[in-house]
């Protein structure tokens, strides 16, 4: 044996290459299958196309618009939460291709990893919603580069990394380790954004959250045949509190149908609306498709309603933080929504608006 040379068949053929810990390569290489690269693909492009075409327009519509509330919250969640799911699904796919096999830990832990990494990235993106559309002091311009770089640096990382084999000159290895430390910033800030929040709001807030998921899930036959069994006559409220944001889209719709196929609907509304109990009459009117007759029926019954709900909020010195944050965020929406929705009617809202304003205010 000692006559001969030693020979390293891994490093003198390069098979089942073994490096040591310290020099495993960032960036393995990926053998995925064709529906992982398909799926992973689509959902990419599609999370792009979502932020073109959805998140773009909200952040130039809520611009010009007055952010000291957090009215814009729901609405940017609702974009946010469809755009990182498909990343969270294109991720996972570059997962199941052993994109990220360089971490060195098991396949399983790699996918909670993943789902993980697309929810910091979402938690991270809706802050710099948030510093674009209440900059303070800063110039808003120093917050939305980042916004299109965490898509889309996370879109070309997965689209590259899937389609090697159609992509061979173009590597994205250098946006690997960047990325990386990125989205592990990321998932700390966001344990600690969820620690402080959970911490602030508690169990209601966690409920409200639960809610604002459950709403998007479709519903069951059950919930649908209970809105039909309800008479519009007889269970005029019920109806009412079905028919809002609030339950699911198709309770909703169901809702709001079954109102209206009493023929004396408008004129049960207008009635409610002007000497009834404001809060569900309010929300039905904030979130229906009104039609020209029921607009012109319901303007000044509706301007009715909302200065007895003004009138019976209370001051922020007479009630919890919790109550007065409700409150306002649902006359921030009320006072957004309604002025647009009844222009040309004759009403004017401004007068009632200021009245709100004024009575908000801490003293």
């Amino acid at each position: 044996m000692s006559g001969f040379r030693r020979c390293d068949p891994v490093r003198g053929f390069g098979y089942f290459r073994r490096y040591p810990p310290y020099r495993v390569p960032l960036y393995p290489y990926m053998n995925p299958t064709a529906l992982q690269q398909i799926i992973g693909t689509i959902s990419a492009g599609l999370a792009a196309l979502l932020f073109l075409l959805r998140l773009q327009p909200f952040l130039w519509e809520w611009t010009g618009k007055q952010t000291s509330s957090d009215q814009w919250a729901t609405p940017a969640l609702y974009i946010l939460a469809p755009i990182w799911g498909l990343i969270m699904v294109a991720l996972l796919c570059m997962t199941a291709s052993g994109g990220f096999d360089w971490i060195r830990l098991g396949r399983g832990k790699l996918y909670l990893l993943t789902v993980a990494a697309a929810f910091a990235l979402a938690v991270a993106s809706y802050v710099f919603i948030a510093f674009y559309l209440r900059p303070g002091f800063t110039p808003r311009g120093l917050y939305s580069p980042f916004l299109y770089l965490i898509l889309f640096s996370t879109v070309l990382l997965v689209v590259v990394s899937l389609n090697q084999k159609l992509l061979p000159g173009i590597s994205v290895q250098w946006l690997l380790r960047p990325w990386a430390w990125f989205t592990a910033l990321s998932l700390l800030g966001s344990l600690i954004l969820s620690g402080h929040w959970i911490a602030t709001n508690g169990v209601r807030g966690l409920s409200g959250v639960a809610m604002r998921i459950i709403v998007l899930l479709p519903p069951s036959k059950e919930e649908l045949a209970q809105v039909e069994q309800l008479d519009p006559k007889t269970d005029f409220e019920k109806l009412l509190r079905h028919a809002n944001r609030d339950e699911k889209r198709a309770v909703c719709e169901a809702a709001t149908a079954r109102l209206r196929s009493d023929p004396e609907f408008v004129e049960r509304m207008a009635l409610l609306l002007d000497s009834g109990y404001a809060d569900p009459a309010l929300a039905f009117v904030r979130d229906a498709e009104l039609l020209p007759a029921e607009k012109a029926r319901f303007a000044r019954p509706t301007l009715n309603a909302l200065g007895r709900w003004v009138n019976s909020a209370p001051p922020p010195n007479y009630t919890t933080s919790e109550n007065l944050k409700r409150t306002r965020r649902f006359g921030d929406e009320l006072f957004r929504v309604l002025p647009g929705k009844f222009a040309g009617t004759g009403v004017n809202f401004s007068e009632l608006q200021g009245w709100y304003k004024e009575k908000m205010e801490v003293e």
